[in-house]
C-alpha cells in the first residue's frame, strides 16, 4: 500500500528561507581584529564543556584544594600561618581578634571571601596538634563556631615549632603575593608532615577525590626520627606503627590486612567505632564521642538516634552534649540509649552490640598531595603512604642541607669580619695615626687600604666601625670568638656529611619540648 502523500503545510516555506538564511548569510556581526582564520577551531559544546572542566578542576585541584606535601597545607592555611607570622602573634604574645588576621590573609596574600577564610582557620584551629591557638568558642564537630569578631588567635606552640621557624624560614622560596607588593613562602619549612595530621575526607571534586585520616602525633614523629636516621620503613612497619586518629575521638578498628594494603596503596577505608560504656545495672548504653558519617551533624545525628530507638527493647534514646554531662567523651558528646527493665542481661549485651554496629562508620581515603611550584604549574599526584613518607624525608634532608649551608656562610662572614677586627685592635696606634689623613681624602677606603697594605674590603669593614668601639675590643675576646667560629665551620661541614642525623637529633629535641608542654586540646584528647 502507498504512504499517503504529506501535504505541504504553511511553515515549510518559512522553514526554507530560515535555512536558506542560515546557508547563505556567513557575515559575521563581530569580525576578527588582527586575527588569522587560520586559528579558528571548531569545538563541539560537549567537548569544549568537558575540556574547560577539567582545566578548572585541575586550577583548584593543583592551586587550592589539596595540600602540598611539605608543609601539609592548602594556599589559605598557609596564607593565613604567615598572617600569624607577619603580625608577630607568636605563642609567647598576646591573642588578637581573629577577624584581624583574616583580613591582613585575603588583603595580602589570599584574595578570597572572609567567610571561606575564617573556616580554614576554625579548622586548622581544631587539628591535633592544632596550628592555629584560638579563644572563645572555636566550635565542635556539629556546632560552629563564633563569629570571627568574636574569636580570638595566635599562633600555635606546634606552628611556632615546627612549621614556622626563623631559621628555617631563611633558606626556602619566596614567591610575590597576587599585588606583587608583598612575598609569601612557596611552601612553610614544615619539620613534621602536617598533613598527616590536618586529616580530612575525600570531597567529591572533579577529576579527583582526595585525602587522609588524621595520625597521631607521637606515632608520626618516631617514624620521621627513624627515617632521618636512615632507617628503611615499609608498609608492613607503617600498619604497626603510624596510628590513626580521628579528632572525634573515635577508635580505629580497620582490618590489619585491610589497613596493611592503605599503607601499601594510598588507598583504603577506615573503620571508626565510638568510645562507648554500657551499665547492666542503670539500663543505659553510652555512646561518648561523635562518629564520621553517623554522629557528625544534627541531621546525621537526628536520623541515627532514630534507628536506635526502634531496636528492641530500647526505651529512649536522646543526646545529653556538653563538657559538664558526667560521663561525656571529646568535645562533651554523650549519646544516651536507655534500656527496658525487663531486658535481660545477654539481651542487653546483644544491645549494646547492635548499638556499636549502628554508630560504626567506614570512611574512605585515598592519599592525594600537591607539589607547588615557583616557575611552573603544580603538580597533583596520587602516592602510598610508604613513597609519601620517602619524598617527605628527602624534603626534609635537603631542607636541613640549606639549612647548614646558609649557616655555613654566615659563620664564615663572621669570621672573617672579627679576623679583621683583631687586626685592627693589634694595629690600632698605626690606625689613629693614619686617620687624619684617611678621613680627608676623596676615597678613604682606597687611600686606607692603601697606607694599611690591606684589602679594600677589610679597610670599609675597620673603617664603618666607630673608632671608640674598636678601642674597647679586645685582643683575647677576639682570638676566642674566631676559635669559636672556626670550631663553629668544622663541626657544621661534617654535619653536612650527614644532614639526616642532625635533623634527627633536632627534631627530636622539638618534640621532647612540645610533649612537655603542649598546646591546649580543646577537645579533652590526649596527645598520643
Amino acid at each position: 500500500m502507498a504512504a499517503k502523500k504529506k501535504k505541504p503545510s504553511k511553515n515549510d516555506g518559512l522553514a526554507k528561507n530560515r535555512n536558506k538564511t542560515i546557508a547563505t548569510d556567513s557575515k559575521s556581526l563581530y569580525p576578527m581584529l588582527g586575527q588569522s582564520e587560520a586559528s579558528i577551531e571548531d569545538v563541539g559544546l560537549r567537548d569544549y564543556t568537558e575540556e574547560s572542566l577539567r582545566l578548572y578542576g585541575s586550577y583548584v585541584v593543583e592551586d587550592r584544594a589539596v595540600a602540598d606535601f611539605r608543609d601539609g597545607a592548602k594556599p589559605v592555611h598557609r596564607a593565613l600561618l604567615w598572617s600569624l607570622h607577619g603580625l608577630g602573634l607568636t605563642p609567647d604574645k598576646g591573642y588578637k581578634k581573629s577577624a584581624r588576621t583574616v583580613g591582613d590573609t585575603i588583603g595580602k596574600y589570599h584574595p578570597h571571601g572572609d567567610g571561606a577564610a575564617y573556616g580554614a582557620m576554625v579548622t586548622i584551629a581544631n587539628t591535633m596538634p592544632p596550628a592555629v591557638d584560638g579563644q572563645g568558642n572555636w566550635g565542635t564537630p556539629i556546632n560552629m563556631a563564633a563569629a570571627q569578631r568574636y574569636t580570638e588567635a595566635k599562633m600555635s606552640k606546634f606552628a611556632h615549632l615546627f612549621m614556622l621557624d626563623s631559621k628555617y624560614l631563611q633558606v626556602v622560596p619566596m614567591v610575590p603575593n597576587f599585588s606583587g607588593d608583598d612575598v609569601i613562602p612557596l611552601y612553610l619549612p614544615a619539620l613534621m608532615p602536617y598533613i598527616l595530621f590536618n586529616g580530612s575526607v575525600p570531597a567529591p571534586a572533579y577529576g579527583v577525590r582526595a585525602g587522609n585520616p588524621s595520625f597521631s602525633f607521637q606515632s608520626v614523629a618516631k617514624i620521621v626520627i627513624a627515617m632521618l636516621k636512615g632507617k628503611e620503613i615499609t608498609a608492613k612497619a607503617l600498619s604497626k606503627n603510624l596510628v590513626v586518629h580521628h579528632p572525634y575521638g573515635c577508635e580505629n578498628i580497620t582490618d590489619d590486612d585491610d589497613y596493611l594494603e592503605m599503607m601499601k596503596t594510598g588507598k583504603g577505608s577506615i573503620v571508626y567505632a565510638p568510645l562507648m560504656n554500657a551499665d547492666f545495672k542503670g539500663r543505659k548504653i553510652n555512646v561518648r564521642s561523635f562518629v564520621p558519617a553517623g554522629l557528625a551533624s544534627k541531621g546525621t545525628i537526628d536520623k541515627t538516634l532514630a534507628k536506635l530507638s526502634n531496636l528492641t527493647g530500647v526505651k529512649k534514646v536522646f543526646s545529653q552534649q556538653g563538657k559538664k554531662s558526667k560521663g561525656s567523651g571529646p568535645y562533651g558528646a554523650l549519646f544516651v540509649v536507655e534500656v527496658a527493665r525487663n531486658v535481660g542481661e545477654d539481651q542487653f549485651m546483644d544491645l549494646v552490640e547492635a548499638v556499636e554496629k549502628q554508630v560504626t562508620n567506614t570512611v574512605s581515603y585515598r592519599l592525594g598531595i600537591t607539589i607547588r611550584k615557583s616557575d611552573e604549574a603544580n603538580k597533583f599526584k596520587y602516592l602510598s603512604y610508604v613513597t609519601f613518607f620517602e619524598q617527605w624525608i628527602k624534603y626534609r634532608i635537603q631542607l636541613e642541607v640549606k639549612l647548614i649551608k646558609a649557616l655555613i656562610v654566615k659563620a664564615e662572614r663572621d669570621l672573617y669580619v672579627n679576623q679583621v677586627y683583631l687586626f685592627a685592635v693589634e694595629n690600632m696606634d698605626k690606625i689613629l695615626k693614619a686617620l687624619p689623613k684617611v678621613l680627608t681624602n676623596k676615597d678613604p677606603d682606597a687611600t686606607f687600604a692603601k697606607m694599611m697594605n690591606i684589602p679594600a674590603e677589610d679597610a670599609s669593614i675597620i673603617l664603618n666601625r666607630k673608632v671608640r668601639q674598636l678601642a674597647k675590643m679586645e685582643a683575647d675576646a677576639l682570638k676566642k670568638t674566631i676559635k669559636d667560629l672556626k670550631a663553629e665551620i668544622k663541626t657544621l661541614n661534617t654535619e653536612l656529611k650527614a644532614p639526616g642525623e642532625r635533623a634527627a637529633r633536632d627534631t627530636t629535641e622539638r618534640v621532647k619540648k612540645y610533649l612537655k608542654k603542649p598546646d591546649a586540646n580543646k577537645s579533652g584528647l590526649t596527645f598520643e
